[in-house]
């Protein structure tokens, strides 16, 4: 008798207009496996990593960190730089650079964990339910501001000026468009004064659009500029973060002050606050 081929439905899952970058470092990655498919399938872009590589910060860009502390099997040669202890360099990193970090830990070392120096990392007793871990991941990423993302350029420059609390800021630091300023060393937003909080693409994005000449930016510029040659999603995500970023200034699509959508082309600046 014939064998029936079983035939598997690909149709299933969710496709991700915005993603979020998450690091995940563990030695052993079957053990937070579950972790992983779970973030993929929630529009996470999760690079995985055996060991902690500070290069990869700037380089990746990741908006969180998870850090698998868990004890590994005591005839492994990297035993001892996976705990608790051992992560110090990778908190110390994540700190300069901004980043939260989610730490694994098993239940006894996190009983044991003492007055253990963290960094502000929380902390997530592991194996867990993966659903509860990305609530705390969502929650962490929620509660960052986009201002969080400069510490690294600022701890550089206050290092090379010599004390980083004597750092000076100049004009070419400071953008600003009719009543919204941006201050790049901080990557603080303002609008008539006003904070605004911005994630790191929609900051980008007004960055770009207030640095440029006001001539008609097209959504493979922006695609470009902003998410990099490689990235190969849909134009549409151009589209979505422009809703949001409209949002969070109150700016109007039928009646924009800052950014104007030219049909068939891209967006601009506004010319005038009524435009």
């Amino acid at each position: 008798m014939r064998e029936e081929l079983a035939i598997t439905d690909f149709t299933e899952g969710v496709l991700c207009s915005l993603t979020k970058r998450v690091m995940l470092i563990s030695p052993l990655p079957d053990r937070v496996r579950s972790l992983l498919v779970k973030l993929s399938g929630d529009c996470f872009d999760v690079f995985s990593l055996h060991e902690f590589t500070a290069a990869l910060l700037p380089a990746l860009q990741p908006e969180l960190l998870v850090y698998d502390a868990l004890p590994v099997d005591k005839s492994a040669s990297a035993a001892s730089s996976h705990t608790l202890q051992g992560g110090a360099e990778l908190l110390q990193a994540a700190r300069a650079h901004g980043v939260p970090v989610l730490v694994l830990l098993n239940g006894e070392a996190y009983e044991a964990r003492g007055n253990a120096e963290l960094s502000g990392a929380e902390l997530l007793v592991w194996p867990s339910d993966p659903e509860a871990a990305l609530s705390r991941i969502n929650r962490m990423l929620e509660e960052r501001p986009a201002s969080a993302l400069v510490a690294a350029g600022s701890a550089v420059a206050g290092m090379e000026a010599g004390n980083p609390a004597d750092v000076l800021r100049n004009d070419e630091d400071l953008r600003t468009f009719k009543d919204i300023q941006i201050d790049q060393r901080r990557m603080r937003v303002t609008r008539g004064g006003q904070r605004i909080e911005l994630t790191k693409t929609e900051y980008d994005l007004l960055l770009h659009f207030v640095s440029s000449d006001g001539s008609v930016l097209t959504r493979e510029n922006l695609l470009d500029t902003v998410w990099g040659m490689q990235f190969y999603g849909g134009s549409n995500v151009v589209d979505v973060h422009i809703k949001s970023l409209r949002k969070k200034l109150k700016d109007s699509a039928v009646s924009p002050r800052y950014i104007v959508t030219v049909r068939g082309a891209g967006y601009r600046l506004a010319d005038d606050p009524l435009q």
